[in-house]
This record gives structure tokens, sequence and C-alpha cells, in this order.
């Protein structure tokens, strides 16, 4: 009985990659410790915990793509093979030397890059294209860019829903990142801005359309369009809440009625964008299916190819040598955290006892519950706060900790609602010399304050802002920091931007604070009972 030719080719695909299981298995064992952090930090990201779901529709479209593989595959060329061997080593090589799991998850995608093109060159990369884009769409951008992405949903999602409000005589004011109705503040937390609706439906319009075989530049309409749903969907949530506290009293920002009311959401989501696909398919009609390519005859280069996938017989040894051996050393490494937990445990976090005096620089500290305490923002475990007052003006310095390392707290007071004017360090002295603070200015419904804060490690050292990309390329795990801030709110109760002379007395006052507090941590932590 004669072979078909899809047998052909799959028995091929089959036989070579039985004649180097065994340098793929080593390959795969270099990779997985990068990639276990690299699934561990994304599962700790609410926004990227769907990834076991996106893994599985890869699955499906590479499923699909080997039962419609065409016929006569041979190895791509091999000198282009040994270039993709080249790269992904240098890029495997620079995440384990930095121990980045991000970078680690790059260097695996352009490994899997480099084991389809040599099973089967350009056609198997090509019927395998739509999952390599899921694959990569599950990793967090760099610079930052999703941070500033939930920011922005978040402001827009406000801002909507307040117009929403006003258009149904909802009362309520807006302030920053808040919606205050008459008895109930609703605060646009990160799950309220809309951000793992946002990436988890994007993910799922990319794999809709590339399992229906849509063409590639239908997504550029068709991802743009997802998004306004989320955002859409997102103000839609928020102004119902709103309206159902008001006129009814029927709470849907807690418990079952929120998850389910989530649930909902999602799935509408998902209708809309095959909606979507299916108008696409009405105004453009169905793509045409390209044709088969034909059956190659066998290459010279087939057997030798067959042998050594990818020109190099040992590059199975050489990346699970670079990535096991990497692993071994971080693991063993004194006084260093565990190499397949990169995130700190600060559950046996000693507990400071600081004191701040009854003056300090001519401040007189305040014991009473005037005025609002809930201006500062902290982040750590613990936290301690004290409140000063001089000739009128009052301001509040605070501890908190431990933090993963450097981390800007203006991220928590854009959270609340503030807008950050500017961002700059505070320098000290004539020769300006760097004081390893960071002076925000806020403003916030009119009303002005202005935040200094530095972070230091247990040995007394201040810690420096990381660049934003440093965070995706960090060569270990930082030190525990601890931050010291002061909030001051500006001349006039806040309504009224700082006068130079009121800012520079309050700037002195906040380093004889971080002086007085740096040294009791450093002391504390160096003492008998710390760990």
């Amino acid at each position: 009985m004669p072979v078909s030719v899809h047998q052909s080719s799959v028995g091929s695909l089959g036989a070579r990659l039985k004649a180097n299981r065994g340098m793929l298995i080593l390959a795969v064992a270099g990779f997985l410790p990068l990639l276990w952090n690299f699934f561990v930090l994304s599962w700790q990201r609410p926004a990227y915990q769907f990834f076991p779901m996106a893994f599985a529709a890869a699955g499906l479209l590479a499923w699909r793509a080997a039962e419609e593989v065409p016929p006569g595959l041979l190895p791509g060329r091999l000198g282009m093979a040994r270039g993709l061997v080249l790269v992904t080593a240098g890029v495997w090589l620079a995440a384990n030397y930095l121990w980045s799991p991000w970078l680690g998850y790059m260097g695996f995608l352009l490994g899997l890059a480099c084991a389809v093109w040599g099973l089967g060159g350009r056609p198997l990369m090509a019927a395998l294209l739509p999952m390599g884009l899921v694959l990569v769409a599950i990793v967090p951008p760099p610079l930052g860019l999703d941070e500033i992405l939930t920011i922005w949903l978040r402001g827009q999602a406000t801002d909507l829903s307040s117009r929403l409000l006003d258009w149904l005589q909802v009362t309520h004011l807006r302030d920053g990142n808040t919606i205050l109705l008459p008895g109930r503040t609703m605060l646009m937390e990160e799950a309220c801005s809309g951000i793992n609706s946002f990436v988890l439906c994007n993910v799922f319009c990319l794999f809709w359309f590339m399992w229906q075989r849509r063409p590639l530049y239908w997504l550029l309409f068709a991802l743009p369009a997802t998004s306004a749903f989320v955002v859409l969907g997102n103000t839609l949530r928020i102004t119902t809440c709103a309206v159902a506290d008001f006129f009814w009293h029927v709470d849907l920002l807690n418990g079952w009625r929120h998850d389910v009311f989530g649930l909902v959401l999602l799935v509408s989501y998902c209708l809309l964008v095959m909606s979507l696909d299916q108008l696409l398919v009405f105004f453009k009609g169905h793509p045409s299916e390209p044709a088969a390519a034909p059956s190659a005859p066998a290459s010279p280069v087939e057997s030798r190819s067959t042998r050594y996938l990818l020109g190099f017989p040992l590059v199975g040894a050489f990346f699970a040598l670079v990535g096991l051996g990497f692993f071994a050393g971080h693991l063993f490494r004194q006084g260093e955290s565990h190499a397949l937990t990169p995130v700190r445990m600060f559950n046996s976090t000693v507990k400071l006892n600081l004191t701040m005096p009854q003056t300090l620089a001519g401040w007189k500290r305040i014991n009473s519950n005037v005025g609002d305490l809930v201006l500062v923002q902290t982040l750590g475990i613990n936290s301690q706060s004290w409140r000063y007052e001089y000739a009128g003006e009052t301001t509040t310095v605070a501890v908190d900790y431990p933090l993963d390392g450097f981390h800007n707290v203006k991220y928590c007071y854009v959270d609340s609602g503030w807008q950050v004017e500017s961002e700059t360090p505070l320098l000290a002295g004539s020769d300006r010399q760097d004081t390893h603070a960071l002076r925000l200015a806020l403003e916030k419904s009119h009303q002005h304050a202005v935040v200094y804060h530095s972070v230091m490690a247990a040995n007394g050292s201040w810690l420096a802002a990381p660049k934003s990309f440093e965070t995706r390329f960090a060569a270990a795990p930082p030190p525990a920091g601890y931050r010291i801030q002061l909030i001051s709110a500006g001349d006039g109760g806040g309504y009224l931007p700082m006068s130079p002379a009121t800012e520079s007395h309050i700037a002195a006052f906040y380093m004889a604070a971080r002086q007085t507090l740096a040294a009791q941590v450093v002391e504390q932590l160096a003492g008998p009972h710390a760990k």
C-alpha cells in the first residue's frame, strides 16, 4: 500500500525528532530553572495568571499545524540554523549571567524557533507562527509599559464612569481615581482598572483569529477593537456598581455579586470578539486558503541534518551545561535566596520599634489624630508614622518595610488619585550633593502636596532607583528595603503650591528625621534578635 505524502512528511519529522531526542531533552533541562522562575513570577501578577490557558491555546494551534504541515518538509538551511543557534546561545548566556527569568523565557522562545527551523525549515516555521504569537503574547512588556497601561486604564475608567454618572444624575464627586458617593468611597484599584481583562481578552482575540485562519492584518483592527470592548465594559461595571449603591443600596463591589458580574463581563468580551470576527468575514469575505506546498525531493543534506538537527552535535549539552551550571551556582551561593524562589518571603521579618523625639529641627510632634491621617501611603508589611507641626504647617513622617528592593512610592500615590507633577532628586548644600532621596510634587483636585522618600538596605546603604529595563534583567533578588518618607500639604491647607521657603524648611526637617530613623533601623536590625 503506497504511503501518502502527508504520512511521509510526518514520518520524516518523527525520524528527525527521534534522532535528536537526546539533544532536545538536554536543552529543555537547561531551560527549566529560569522557565520555572518566569512562571512563578507570572503567577504572582494577577494580569498574567491566565498563562496556563495561553499554553493550552498554543498547544491546540501546534496540534493542528502538525496535522496540516506541508508535504515533503526538509530541514532548514544549515547556515541559518547555525546563526539562530548562536543568537540563542548569546541570549541564553546573558539570561543566566543576569539570572533574568524574563530574558530566559525569551531565550527559550528563540531555542524553540531553532528547533522548528531545524525540523522543517520555513514551511514549518510558517505553520507554527500562530503558536509562537500566542507564546509571545504572555510576555510582560519591557520598560514598565504594563504599569503605565494600568494607570492609563484606571484614569479612563474613572473619567468615563464619572461622565455617565453625571448623565444619570447620580450625586458623586470624582477625586483623582476615586469616586465619592454619599456614604461610600469607590477607589479604582488595579483590579478595577480592567488590566486583567485587557490582557486576557487581547490574547484570546489573537488566539481566536489564528484559530479561524484569519489574515494577520485583520488583527490591526481586531486588537484595538477588543481593547475598546474592555475599556467600555469596565466603565459599565463601575457605573452599574455606583448606580446600584446610590439608588437601591445594593453592594456589587464585594462578595459573590462582584465576582459573578466580572465573570459575565469576561464572557461577554469573548463573545464580542467572536462576533467581531464574523462581522469582518461578512464585510471582507472568507480569506482564501493557502495552496499546499508541492512535494520536494529528498536533499543530500537530509541524512546529515537528520542526525545533527542544527549543525552542532553538542548544542543540547551546551544549553544544559549553562542552565544547570548557573542554577547550581545560585543554589549553593552563600547568603543568597534559593534560585527557584526569586521573590522574597517576609513572613519572619523583624518588627522594628522606632521612636521619634517630641521636637526635631524646630518641629513639634502632634499626638492627636487631627488632620488627614490617611494622606500618607505605605506599602510594606509593617509601618509607623508620626505627625509634626511648625508655624501652622503639618507634615507626616512614615517608615514602611520590608520592600522588595527599591520601590518608588509615587505609584502608591498615583493609585490613590494623585497626579505626579514632577519627580526630582533631592540635592543638598552649595555643591548640590545627592542625598539619595527623591522629591515628588503631587496634585489632586486642586490640592497640592510634596513627598520626600528614600529606601535603605539593612546595612544602612541607600538604594538607588533602578532604570526601567533593569527590573526585567535583575542579576539577583534585591535586598530588603526600608523606606523613610515625608508628605506635607502645600501652603493654605494644600490649596496653594508650597513656597520655596516653606519647602526648604520641610526638606531640612526630612533629612533630620531620616537620619534619626535610619540609625535606629540599622541598630535594631543588627541586634541579637535580628535574622
